[in-house]
């Protein structure tokens, strides 16, 4: 008997945002909510990359041709574009969903490439807003702000939704469609 299998988890990852979504909306305590969100939020990038290297690997198999290495090298907006430019998928780069995908990704990388910060000793005003106090990065680096500044439902549910519309664009005109399968044949 032989066997083989592919395993693709992009379709999990992106139901798991979305069901988070729907818990963050569900929850009545904010830090509980903010959990469901923030973890939405991250799923649901982690998906898209997911989706787009499955695709990646599908051409592969299919095309000795196909860059793999190469894209596999490149960030998650790069490999966006590859593909999109692969495909012919014109987007314009300047509105939704493509914006979107653009900000979740920065966003993604406030959370896992978060840097410490201070706010050195000041006086303020009793009703002044902390959060606009200018802040002081130890790494010299505010290239991400703190991520949890976008963390909401807004957010989290754009996000989600965004990136499954590039998902579905995708998938159908690609006509690929990656999920998880194997095969046995009795030999």
């Amino acid at each position: 008997m032989k066997y083989s299998s592919e395993h693709h988890n992009w379709d999990m990852t992106v139901m798991a945002s979305s069901r988070l979504v729907t818990l963050g909306e569900n929850i009545e305590k904010n830090d509980y909510s903010f959990s469901a969100f923030t973890g939405s939020m991250l799923l649901a990038v982690a998906g898209l990359e997911s989706f787009l290297n499955s695709i990646a690997h599908t051409l592969s198999i299919n095309d000795s041709e196909f860059p793999y290495i190469e894209f596999d090298r490149k960030g998650i907006v790069e490999k966006l574009d590859f593909l999109l430019d692969k495909f012919s998928i014109s987007l314009n780069k300047g509105e939704r969903p493509y914006q979107t995908i653009k900000k979740a990704v920065t966003w993604r990388n406030s959370v896992v490439h978060s840097k410490p910060f201070y706010v050195e000793e000041t006086m303020i005003e009793p009703r002044q807003d902390i959060r606009k106090l200018p802040k002081q990065y130890k790494s010299n680096d505010n290239k991400y702000p703190p991520y949890e500044n976008l963390v909401s439902k807004e957010n989290a549910d754009r996000f989600n939704r965004d990136i499954i519309k590039i998902i579905e664009s995708i998938k159908s005109i690609s006509g690929l469609n990656p999920r998880a399968q194997c095969s046995y044949t009795i030999t």
